[in-house]
């Protein structure tokens, strides 16, 4: 009698759905080749990069629009990543392994992707800082407890202009912000908290009287020589340091002098002096929220 050789047929193992979209969520495209799905996987992670990729060179984000339309494509980017991992695993109920399906392959492309995020920052490549107001010392443009961005890549082909809002560092790396007065060679001068520049003394039409805190403000609408406005606070009480008049200050070469918009009440150049373009780290662009919630949003500065 002939004798018959039975050959074993693959083992299958179903795919775990909880697995599959934990992955996905915490490493794009790990899901996918955990269901087997390596070429997938590959397209799902490079597509968490070319998403950042293309609002950087087109600097989209800049704008509160552009950032809407990024956190909209990159949330429902996750979520479609998790949900395909998870459908996927559940309907692979006789899935045979793969030889990268082992639990140490797994850990080294995590590994990789975690890597990753290092060696390219997304936050560096787009170019946007998010930062909390700390202080009221730019009242009544920023408020405290706004939620701003930051242009990080604003100067690097453009120059700083009167009238634009800065973030800079200081020797001891505490971060200011404040509206840039004075370039480079500009003569600056003060009459009651008013900036003449180049001798030509800025605009400035009453708005209302303001109370915060117990104290009263006047506000102002100041507009620049360059036709650049917005508004100020001047303290209605009045302070004994001098500091609200100034005569023909001369900018040093390659420095700005910046004034903080509630001008009783800001530690800006007339205290801590010019400071050097190189200390710039970039321009106020909008706010996204702040303790008043949606009032305080899309507010281009």
């Amino acid at each position: 009698m002939e004798d018959l050789t039975t050959i074993d047929a693959p083992q299958s193992h179903s795919r775990n759905a909880f697995k599959a979209g934990l992955f996905s969520l915490f490493f794009p495209g790990l899901g996918q080749l955990y269901n087997g799905q390596i070429k997938k996987g590959i397209l799902f992670f490079a597509l968490s990069y070319l998403i950042p990729v293309i609002f950087a060179l087109t600097r989209w984000i800049t704008s509160f629009a552009g950032m809407s339309i990024f956190m909209a494509i990159g949330i429902s980017f996750l979520l479609f990543t998790v949900m395909d991992a998870i459908l996927n695993a559940k309907r692979q109920k006789f899935y045979v392994l793969k030889t990268y399906n082992r639990w140490y392959y797994y850990a080294l492309i995590a590994s990789l992707i975690f890597t990753m995020t290092f060696v390219f920052d997304k936050k560096e490549m787009i170019g946007i800082q998010s930062y909390i107001a700390q202080t009221t010392a730019n009242n009544p443009t920023i408020l405290e407890g706004d939620w701003i961005i930051i242009d990080t890549k604003a100067y690097k082909k453009n120059t700083p202009k009167i009238g634009d809002l800065v973030t800079f560092t200081k020797d001891d790396g505490q971060q200011f912000m404040y509206r840039i007065v004075g370039l480079p060679k500009d003569t600056i001068s003060l009459k009651e908290n008013i900036v003449s520049i180049n001798h030509k003394l800025c605009k400035s039409k009453f708005i209302a009287d303001r109370n915060l805190e117990g104290i009263n403000f006047a506000e102002f609408e100041e507009t620049f020589p360059n036709g650049h406005s917005h508004h100020i606070y001047k303290s209605k009480e009045e302070f004994s340091d001098g500091m609200m008049n100034m005569n023909d200050f001369v900018v040093p070469a390659d420095s700005i002098f910046v004034l903080g918009d509630s001008r009783d009440n800001a530690l800006d150049s007339r205290y801590i002096g010019c400071i050097a373009k190189n200390q710039i780290t970039g321009k106020i662009k909008y706010s996204y929220w702040g303790k008043a919630g949606f009032k305080r949003m899309n507010i281009t500065f």
